[in-house]
């Protein structure tokens, strides 16, 4: 059943998954024919978002890896990105000469990716890519290569498969565009 605050479901779980599976398939080949350090790549998930799509991709990724998280925020519990970063959870490893592919759900302004990847080559990092479910180029602040991604979208509030509002709705098992007429007067 469709939430209230949902205008348009966008992807459905079981596009969700084959696209993953897909992602994961390929991200596993290109790490065949490189030069990773002890063969593992470390995949570093951006809570709280990543959760549901990083579950997925581990389930099909076939190459060696550890996972870490890191918790940094730069949206204020709106709609709009606040522009400053800020490191919540830092990592509990040394990523020195480690190969990383940072997981995400969604790439908007690409504020947070930017200081993020930019830490990650401070602290020793070999390589650092991004793999992210959703893309939204319009969104962006700052010029953002991201190797992979699942969808590209357009400029609008997403939730759903991770995704958010208010730190509620992450829980749908969709992505779908928000009804942001409704939140103005919406209560829980």
């Amino acid at each position: 059943m469709k939430h209230e605050l949902v205008k348009e479901i966008l992807y459905t779980k079981e596009q969700i998954d084959v696209r993953t599976k897909e992602l994961a398939e390929e991200i596993s080949k290109f790490y065949e024919t490189q030069e990773v350090k002890d063969n593992t790549v470390i995949l570093i998930g951006l809570l709280k978002g990543c959760v549901p799509f990083m579950a997925n991709f581990l389930n099909n990724f076939t190459y060696e890896c550890q996972t870490e998280y890191m918790v940094v925020s730069s949206y204020l519990g709106g709609t709009k990105t606040s522009g400053e970063p800020k490191i919540n959870l830092d990592l509990n490893l040394s990523i020195k000469d480690k190969t990383i592919l940072i997981v995400e759900d969604i790439v908007d302004s690409g504020l947070t990716l930017d200081y993020v990847k930019k830490y990650l080559y401070f602290k020793g990092a070999r390589d650092v890519k991004i793999l992210t479910m959703l893309d939204k180029p319009e969104g962006r602040k700052v010029e953002m290569n991201v190797e992979w991604s699942g969808f590209t979208i357009q400029n609008q509030f997403v939730i759903g498969y991770g995704l958010d509002y208010e730190e509620r709705l992450r829980n749908l098992p969709y992505v779908a565009i928000c009804d942001t007429d409704k939140l103005k007067d919406w209560k829980w």
